[in-house]
C-alpha cells in the first residue's frame, strides 16, 4: 500500500512540475484564467467537517476557538459533562436516602423493633397484606 502511495505522489509531483513548466509559456491572460481555475480546484477539493462536527462547533464557537485547541476544548467539554452526570447521580441518591431517612425518624416505632430480628418479618407480612 505504501509503494501505492508513494507512486501516486510522485505522478502527482511529475504532472505538477510539467503544468508549472508549461504555464510559464502561456500569454497573462490565460494564466490568470489557469490561476483561477486552480484555486476553484482547491477551494472544492478542500476536505469539509462531517455533519457532525458542524453541529458540534457551531460558526461562533469555530471562530472564537483555533484548530489547535479544539480537540482540547471537545475533551473539556466532555469532562464536564461526565463531572454533570455525576453528581446529578451522586446528588439523586444522597435525595432518596434523606427521603428513607425521614420516613424512619418519623415513624412512631422505638427503635429496638428496627434491631428485632423478627422485625424484618413482620414487614415482608405486612407488605404482602
Amino acid at each position: 500500500m505504501k509503494t501505492q502511495d508513494f507512486n501516486e505522489e510522485r505522478l502527482a509531483r511529475r504532472m505538477a512540475a510539467h503544468l508549472s513548466a508549461g504555464a510559464r509559456d502561456v500569454d497573462d491572460r490565460i494564466g490568470e484564467r489557469l490561476r483561477l481555475a486552480r484555486e476553484q480546484a482547491l477551494a472544492a477539493h478542500r476536505p469539509r467537517p462531517g455533519l457532525l462536527a458542524r453541529l458540534a462547533m457551531p460558526a461562533l464557537v469555530r471562530g472564537l476557538i483555533p484548530p489547535v485547541a479544539r480537540p482540547a476544548a471537545v475533551a473539556v467539554l466532555l469532562l464536564a459533562v461526565l463531572f454533570a452526570g455525576d453528581y446529578y447521580v451522586t446528588w439523586s441518591r444522597v435525595a432518596s436516602l434523606q427521603d428513607v431517612d425521614m420516613a424512619l425518624l418519623i415513624d412512631d416505632l422505638p427503635i429496638d423493633a428496627y434491631l428485632d430480628k423478627d422485625f424484618k418479618a413482620w414487614l415482608q407480612d405486612d407488605s404482602r397484606s
